[in-house]
């Protein structure tokens, strides 16, 4: 059997197979690609970090401009996958591969264009990101060649996107892999100029990323080009279709800025917790480093959620959809349960690995041991959202997560922290009841149904 064959075995059939094994079937390769991310993000930090600490914080700085930067152009790949998974439900293959080839040519004309528009910004950021002159050297250097794999890395996303939406997560995840294992082979030799290789330093380290992007685009195009994903591209007789991608990024739209308000608030966050000290912002970084480990599961879920939802109301049964919320909710319980048990007991274990500073280890002890009872709201309101994202009523998951965010979480984590004596517990206090408030809001618009109604 071909390594393709083998990986088209592997898509989960969220229409007719059993709901709670389907689902965990669908989420744990997903969760897995996760974790590959942030070993992705690891990899490139343990080079650089031995050019020096201004090589680490250039890093940390331009990481937060590619964010933004994919966040914007992402929302095309997010709203082809909810199409996508609702003309896999309906039984049009042939939608879905036309929806996936327009989003694609769609997405790779957006990040040229980005691209393009960065180079010439590029003298900018630094003064933008408020470098300084140490780290502004670093930052130009690994930002001039990580660019380069700028369109793979959204491309390599969309075609991700449109596999899972047809059941497909084992594919993209051994991509994933493929694509950490080529930049960390290749950046040692590119950044310190092993055997015949150039010192590039901080530009080996971007251009050994943009290499591991390429080549996950060259065998993931090239699978897809076959149809051994579950879906198939197809280019034959091309010809750009204005008023399907208008729908593509009237869905994905609000999904950026979903995840730019996401961003915001944990930007806010870290304004309030500057504030109040370094090592209060020091506890907040390790303790949302592990809330992220945690979170990777609810993240996982919440894809198939939103996949299941799309494929089963295009395949006429909106019943699934109950039960499959129904699932999720019962299954993540069990998680968040066990989870917030291990961290509240064993987290300080953790933070006295990476520093031994009293006043961190005390301030992060704090927020990780008030954090966990925000997990199960968390993963209940991101469970109601993409239920709702997957019936193609985008915007309304916009508004329930950004109102649910900016205008209720931020605030109140700022009057507990600044008109009370809480300080730092009253943002950790803010933080979990707002999840609480978050969870209460989607679920209501969830039990309403009237999202079930939306065209995607």
């Amino acid at each position: 059997m071909s390594a393709a064959s083998a990986f088209s075995k592997q898509s989960v059939d969220l229409i007719n197979d059993p709901i709670d094994q389907s689902l965990r079937r669908y989420s744990l390769p997903l969760a897995l690609s996760f974790v590959v991310n942030m070993v992705y993000s690891f990899v490139d930090r343990f080079y650089v970090s031995r050019l020096g600490d201004a090589a680490t914080a250039a890093i940390g700085a331009t990481d937060q401009v590619m964010f933004v930067l994919f966040t914007i152009v992402s929302g095309i790949a997010v709203g082809a996958g909810i199409i996508v998974s609702r003309r896999f439900g309906e039984g049009d293959n042939h939608g879905a591969m036309r929806t996936g080839t327009q989003a694609l040519v769609g997405i790779v004309i957006m990040a040229l264009t980005v691209t393009v528009s960065m180079y010439v910004a590029l003298p900018q950021v630094p003064v933008i990101m408020r470098m300084k002159p140490e780290v502004a050297v670093h930052g130009i250097d690994y930002l001039s060649t990580l660019l380069l794999g700028f369109t793979f890395q959204l491309s390599n996303f969309h075609m991700f996107t449109i596999s899972r939406s047809t059941g497909n997560t084992m594919f993209p995840t051994v991509v994933l892999i493929t694509t950490v294992v080529v930049n960390a082979v290749i950046a040692p030799f590119l950044i310190f100029g092993i055997g015949p290789f150039p010192t590039m330093g901080m530009s080996g380290a971007g251009l050994a990323t943009a290499i591991g992007q390429m080549t996950g685009t060259a065998i993931t195009l090239t699978a897809m080009l076959r149809g051994s994903t579950g879906i198939r591209l197809d280019f034959s007789h091309f010809k750009l279709d204005w008023s399907l991608l208008r729908r593509v990024v009237l869905q994905g739209f609000p999904a950026s800025v979903q995840m730019l308000s996401v961003s915001m608030t944990r930007a806010i966050i870290f304004m309030f917790v500057g504030a109040l000290g370094t090592s209060t912002t020091a506890a907040y970084t390790l303790g949302l480093s592990i809330d992220m480990l945690v979170m990777m599961t609810v993240f996982a879920v919440g894809i198939a959620m939103q996949t299941a939802t799309g494929q089963n109301i295009g395949a006429g049964k909106p019943e699934r959809v109950w039960l499959y919320y129904k699932s999720a909710c019962k299954q993540l319980t069990y998680l968040m349960v066990g989870f917030g048990v291990i961290v509240y007991a064993f987290g300080d274990d953790f933070i006295l690995l990476n520093t031994t500073t009293p006043d961190t280890v005390r301030e992060a002890t704090e927020y990780m041991r008030i954090s966990v009872f925000g997990y199960i709201f968390f993963a209940y309101g991101l469970m109601s959202v993409r239920v709702i994202s997957g019936a193609g009523a985008s915007i309304l998951s916009m508004s329930i997560t950004a109102g649910s965010l900016l205008l209720l979480q931020v605030p109140l984590a700022y009057v507990l922290s600044h008109w009370t004596p809480l300080e730092s517990s009253g943002i950790w206090i803010g933080l979990a009841t707002g999840y609480a408030v978050f969870a209460g809001i989607s679920y209501s618009v969830v039990r309403s149904g009237r999202w079930m109604k939306a065209k995607a």
